[in-house]
């Protein structure tokens, strides 16, 4: 694949009338037909080096005359000349289009030139040399980076093989991407390999300078020899650092040995992975989502981390909640959520605040919020359970509750339970009273608690020592608990 790699315009603010220099990203591949070669082109525009016009009070589009030459020296052998229109929109977003042409084996050169509709002197070109020698020998096809891919079965221009695929033009992974897709084919290794099967292994190095080049990670595939396959690969990059990398693939046979080989590069963007806490300067955080968040909202967002805090963090919260100033109120939510994903933290943020909402909602109780209750918390920490028992007529005992999670990842135990009682019968404050998972509360004496009301029906010679209560009368909590 041949690409134009991101220039800063890409990551400029989004202005809707008043555009930078036309920013455009070209990458292309040479794929195949059972019949003939076609070039398959990919065009993406920056929305911010492109002037978007008002169609109405409401809605904005922009053009960009498109001129695509394929040349054999100054011979033109294939051409389309378009207008590429944006869809009428609220806000700008960058220009996609696919196009596919039919060209016969030899040497060419790509020429592009882009106009700004609406300023003639925003322009942009592309050249580039393009080489079509596809045969009824092996042949790997240059490796096309995408955004993503799903399933689908339309006419759309980048639908191939029943897969959507969004291309990536400028070769470029932003900071919220943690996942790198790449699409490629193969042809006619059923006439190059006699063996039943051969392999197709992918690596992401990254480049270092100066020629060293530091492997990232490895993936492999079996394939059985055919004569065309089509090669959709997704691998993690979340924990990437800002940098430039290179994408390898190779064929090779059951010996192990290189038949084909295409190294395609790009770049990468995470710049909260290892970010230090002097690096969260007011300039950085006024960037961020944090820096739109009102005081209601920050501190919503700081009780519901402050209903899991323990040990230093809570005495943090407790005293900056304390305060008036809602910077360092920013500054801890920032720094939270860039732990938690320095991909996409306000992504983490949002996922939180809507697992509070809930927990809220459920759970509220008198003046706190519903994550701030026993139960709260830990539907919070643990999620919802995978079975619940609620009890309000076991007599001698308040109204009850047992969850239950068959599989807990915290402590990797199994068949995990929390007992939770409302000895108050107010509202819905329900206090945690026992729990088999490791490091929860372990209270022996639970069902003595539980059935207070009957204290001379227990258990045990001594009475101090008693943990359980007689059976029968409908007392079931320990059955539950236990059995359940």
């Amino acid at each position: 694949m041949k690409t134009k790699l991101i220039s800063c315009a890409v990551i400029a603010a989004l202005l809707p009338f008043a555009a930078l220099a036309l920013d455009t990203g070209v990458s292309f591949a040479v794929y195949a037909t059972p019949a003939k070669p076609y070039l398959e082109i990919n065009i993406e525009i920056a929305a911010a080096s492109v002037n978007y016009k008002s169609v109405d009070s409401t809605y904005l589009q922009a053009g960009v005359e498109t001129l695509i030459l394929i040349k054999d020296g100054e011979r033109v052998v294939n051409y389309e000349k378009y207008v590429l229109l944006s869809p009428v929109v609220e806000w700008p977003e960058n220009l996609l289009d696919a196009k596919r042409f039919a060209l016969a084996n030899g040497q060419y050169t790509l020429e592009i030139s882009f106009q700004d509709i609406n300023d003639p002197e925003n322009k942009d070109t592309y050249t580039a040399p393009l080489i079509v020698d596809i045969s009824d020998r092996m042949y790997l096809a240059d490796v096309q980076l995408l955004r993503g891919f799903r399933p689908d079965q339309s006419d759309s221009p980048f639908s191939k093989n029943g897969f959507y695929l969004e291309p990536l033009p400028f070769n470029f992974y932003e900071a919220g991407a943690v996942m790198l897709a790449f699409y490629t084919e193969i042809y006619h290794s059923d006439k190059a390999i006699t063996d039943d099967t051969y392999l197709v292994r992918y690596y992401i190095e990254q480049e270092k300078g100066n020629g060293i080049r530091n492997l990232i990670s490895v993936g492999t595939q079996k394939k059985k020899p055919t004569a065309i396959d089509a090669i959709l690969v997704q691998m993690d990059i979340g924990k990437l650092e800002s940098g430039n990398y290179s994408l390898t693939v190779e064929c090779r046979n059951a010996a192990n040995e290189l038949l084909l080989k295409r190294t395609t590069t790009f770049q990468r963007s995470n710049p909260f992975l290892h970010v230090s806490e002097e690096e969260l300067s007011d300039e950085v955080l006024a960037r961020q989502f944090v820096d739109k968040l009102d005081e209601e909202a920050l501190r919503y967002g700081l009780r519901a981390l402050s209903a899991l805090a323990v040990g230093e963090e809570s005495e943090t919260l407790k005293n900056i909640l304390q305060g008036e100033d809602l910077k360092p109120m920013r500054f801890y939510l920032f720094r939270h959520f860039v732990r938690e994903d320095a991909n996409n933290p306000e992504q983490a943020y949002r996922n939180f605040i809507r697992v509070a909402d809930a927990a809220h909602k459920k759970f509220q109780s008198g003046f706190r919020y519903g994550f701030e209750t026993d139960r709260g918390r830990t539907f919070m920490r643990f999620g919802k359970p995978d079975d619940l028992i609620h009890v309000e007529d076991d007599p001698g005992a308040p109204p009850y509750e047992i969850w239950v999670y068959y599989n807990f990842p915290k402590t990797k135990q199994n068949n995990v339970k929390f007992l939770f009682y409302n000895p108050s019968l107010a509202g819905e404050d329900y206090i945690m009273l026992h729990s088999n998972a490791r490091g929860e509360i372990n209270n022996p004496r639970w069902e003595r608690v539980l059935y207070s009301r009957g204290p001379s029906e227990y258990l045990d010679d001594n009475y101090n020592d008693a943990t359980s209560v007689q059976r029968g009368n409908g007392r079931n909590a320990r059955v539950y608990f236990e059995d359940f």
